[in-house]
């Protein structure tokens, strides 16, 4: 399985540098190639605290809900995100970015889930924002990787689950771990 993938929908690359499993799940290390006007949605993370170092180029990070924070980390600056707190990364400038993801403890579930929501990206089954057009996909993404929507949409949380259940039974969780994560 190859170390770096890309998502041609937001416009960046991911370079998987340590995983949970070769940390014995101490943690996943991630680096990011961002390119302008890149980043991804509003999130939760349920069960680990996510680290962001900018490596090159200003990172922009949105933290909190309903309170949002804009935060813009210069080259070796960091912020932790800690479990629970929304969340989501940009990049504000013209040019493209790196930064690194540290993940604690580190998390399979959620690098299946890059690696799936990547692939789709690339197989064109996502809209603009790289959300899957399936429901059944979004479930399952959100139950692999341990994720949440913020405020209102949190809300969702049973039905989504319901739904990841059900992809389960109609073995599209398996089919997506097939096609992307081996």
């Amino acid at each position: 399985m190859t170390n770096t993938i890309t998502n041609p929908i937001v416009n960046d690359t991911a370079t998987f540098l340590q995983t949970a499993e070769e940390t014995q799940n101490r943690l996943t290390e991630i680096e990011i190639l961002l390119g302008p006007d890149g980043g991804n949605t509003l999130h939760i993370h349920k069960t680990f605290e996510e680290t962001f170092t900018a490596v090159e180029g200003v990172l922009g990070l949105r933290a909190g809900y309903p309170n949002t924070k804009t935060i813009l980390l210069q080259p070796g600056e960091s912020f932790t995100v800690p479990i629970g707190m929304a969340h989501h990364y940009f990049n504000p400038g013209k040019s493209d970015i790196r930064f690194n993801i540290k993940l604690e403890p580190g998390h399979s579930g959620f690098e299946k889930s890059l690696r799936i929501v990547y692939g789709l990206a690339r197989d064109g089954k996502t809209n603009k924002n790289s959300r899957p057009h399936s429901l059944y996909h979004l479930a399952v993404l959100a139950e692999i990787g341990e994720l949440s929507l913020p405020g209102p949409l949190g809300l969702l949380d049973p039905v989504i689950s319901l739904l990841a259940r059900r992809a389960e039974k109609k073995e599209i969780r398996q089919e997506l771990l097939e096609s992307y994560c081996e």
